[in-house]
C-alpha cells in the first residue's frame, strides 16, 4: 500500500492501464473519451474511468433508473481487480461502427463536448436527446437526426444547493476515498 501511495496520479493511471491490458487484452478504449481520476484512503487506491459522452442507441433505451448500459469502470490497484472482474462486460457499452458514426454526427452538429459537462445522447426514432449535466447545472436539448438542427424547447437549469445540515445525523465514514490530484 505504501508503494502505491508514493506514486503520482499519472503513475497510478499507467498501473491501472497495465492491469486492464493484462486481464482484458481484447478490450480497447480511448483515454480521451474518459475523465480518469485517482482516489485513495488508508486501505485502497482506485482509478476511476468515467465516460464523458454516453450514447444510448435506439432499442437500448433507458429504464426507470437510467440506462441499462454500463459506460464507466474502475480499477482497484490495491487488490489488482477491475469492475469487469465483478460485473463482467456484458452490459459495458462499446459502440459499433454505425453507432460511432451517429455519435460523431451529434458531436459535430452540437459542438460537443462542452467543457465541465457530462453528456448523455439518447437516440430516438427521429431525434437525438442531448442531456448535459454537471454538479451545479443541467441542460436538455433535442436535435433532428437528419439535419442536426436543434428543436425548440431547450431546458436549462441549476440545481439547488444541498442544505448544509442535511447529513448532520448521517453515519460518518472514518476513512473516505479522497481524490489524488497530482
Amino acid at each position: 500500500m505504501n508503494n502505491l501511495m508514493s506514486k503520482t496520479k499519472l503513475q497510478l493511471i499507467a498501473q491501472a492501464n497495465t492491469i486492464i491490458i493484462s486481464k482484458y487484452p481484447d478490450f480497447t478504449y480511448d483515454p480521451k473519451a474518459y475523465e480518469i481520476t485517482t482516489w485513495a484512503n488508508s486501505k485502497q487506491v482506485v482509478v476511476k474511468y468515467r465516460r464523458l459522452i454516453r450514447f444510448t442507441p435506439l432499442g437500448k433505451q433507458e429504464g426507470l433508473l437510467g440506462s441499462t448500459l454500463d459506460y464507466d469502470f474502475e480499477v482497484d490497484l490495491t487488490k489488482q481487480t477491475t469492475s469487469f472482474d465483478t460485473w463482467g462486460m456484458d452490459n459495458f457499452y462499446i459502440p459499433s461502427a454505425e453507432e460511432q458514426k451517429k455519435i460523431d454526427f451529434v458531436i459535430e452538429a452540437f459542438g460537443l463536448p462542452h467543457p465541465h459537462f457530462y453528456t448523455n445522447i439518447i437516440e430516438e426514432s427521429e431525434t437525438y436527446r442531448i442531456n448535459l449535466e454537471k454538479e451545479s447545472s443541467f441542460a436538455y436539448y433535442v436535435i433532428d437526426k437528419t439535419t442536426g438542427l436543434q428543436n425548440d424547447g431547450a431546458i436549462h437549469g441549476n440545481y439547488e444547493p444541498m442544505p448544509k445540515d442535511l447529513f448532520d445525523n448521517a453515519p460518518k465514514f472514518p476513512d473516505p476515498l479522497v481524490e489524488i490530484n497530482d
